[in-house]
């Protein structure tokens, strides 16, 4: 019996590096378990591809790769048959559209929620609309669904399906003391915020308003930040970056700690010393949060999480299972949820580790073939 065959488009693959990355790598590993697949992706996108993946290479750039994308997509569209031209976000959503008219497939694509309301008049006018001519779109929480319903995505075509996560074996994990003397925070009470320096993780907000609550409660309670340093942010929100470097001072330094961008090995142990993660998002236009996979990625080591129901955040946490869900801009419950972890309250460890089981890849590769009308073997 002949294999199904799919074209993969995405400039979002290794090596370049980052969750939607990671999420489309393991899309096209569960993929070409079942079907032959095709993969129109960056430069070096081939060193990451199972062996049986054929590949066709581009420019990363975004303009330069969307007009390779479909130059070097035509000849295998007219030449071969294709089911399905899937695309990686709503960057590629008109070539998807070109090239699956051309082999005469079905079109599906993921969107994750940024790419659904960023702030560029062109982009929204030209790329926006070409998400409503696929037979499939595929959200990353029910936030992003509910936003690409507002940009007039019909419900039926709609399906959503949550980022899926590396889930360590509990033999593998450090235990806290241990993580927090690699780290060298042996006596510290360690609050963790992992992400860039942007506006919508709400860092600075934190500082000012639950911070000075958190420390007067838990004196040996220090920040620990793990992603962009304030330097960083200097480079994309000059403003936002001095707000929270006045911040930082007021604090005191002896409470916060930036540790940069780190490897993934590094980010581990810092998810097992923590007593939790904090996820204080705040709404801004044309951001958005589309899922929050540090949530899952904490839960993962046993770490919970206090958060905003803010974005796509609420598809990441179980209030009461793996963290704790506090009314938007309520900064005196969340520093009072924070310390009720620090102190011993509930979630706890094995809690969090059974929530974050069902964001493993493999429950993502099923609910992925679902979305796409494979999971029961019928023809997409």
């Amino acid at each position: 019996m002949t294999r199904q065959s799919i074209l993969v488009v995405t400039r979002n693959f290794p090596p370049l590096t980052g969750g939607m990355e990671r999420l489309m790598r393991h899309s096209v590993e569960t993929l070409a378990s079942r079907f032959d697949v095709v993969l129109i992706g960056p430069d070096g996108c081939g060193e990451f591809v199972p062996e049986e993946v054929s590949v066709i290479e581009c420019p990363p750039a975004p303009f330069y790769f969307l007009a390779m994308a479909v130059l070097r997509g035509w000849v295998p569209c007219r030449k071969r048959s294709f089911d399905l031209v899937l695309g990686g976000s709503g960057l590629v959503s008109p070539v998807i559209w070109l090239l699956a008219r051309i082999a005469r497939a079905r079109s599906a694509i993921f969107v994750h929620g940024l790419d659904l309301v960023v702030d560029n008049f062109v982009y929204q006018w030209l790329f926006v609309p070409f998400l409503r001519c696929h037979d499939r779109v595929i959200a990353n929480s029910r936030n992003t669904r509910e936003i690409a319903i507002g940009k007039g995505c019909k419900l039926d075509k709609l399906r959503v399906v949550n980022p899926g996560s590396t889930i360590p074996s509990e033999s593998s994990l450090l235990g806290a003391a241990e993580s927090r003397g690699r780290l060298g925070f042996e006596d510290k009470k360690i609050i963790l915020f992992v992400g860039r320096m942007v506006r919508r993780k709400g860092l600075a907000e934190l500082l000012e308003k639950a911070w000075p609550r958190i420390v007067a409660s838990q004196p040996d309670a220090l920040l620990l930040v793990a992603g962009d340093s304030p330097d960083d942010a200097l480079l994309q929100d000059a403003d936002g970056a001095k707000r929270l470097l006045r911040v930082v001072k007021r604090a005191g330094q002896d409470t916060v700690h930036f540790l940069g961008t780190v490897d993934d090995d590094v980010l581990s142990i810092c998810y097992a010393a923590a007593d939790t993660l904090v996820f204080p998002l705040i709404r801004v236009s044309g951001d958005v949060e589309g899922f929050g996979m540090v949530a899952i990625e904490a839960a993962a080591s046993g770490t919970p999480t206090v958060a905003f129901p803010v974005g796509g955040v609420v598809d990441a946490i179980a209030d009461g299972v793996n963290g704790l869900l506090v009314p938007e801009g309520d900064y005196e419950a969340f520093a009072d949820a924070v310390l009720s972890i620090c102190q011993g309250g509930p979630p706890g460890r094995s809690s969090c580790r059974n929530h974050a089981e069902k964001f493993s890849w493999e429950a993502h590769g099923q609910k992925l073939l679902a979305a796409l009308d494979f999971a029961s073997g019928t023809s997409p």
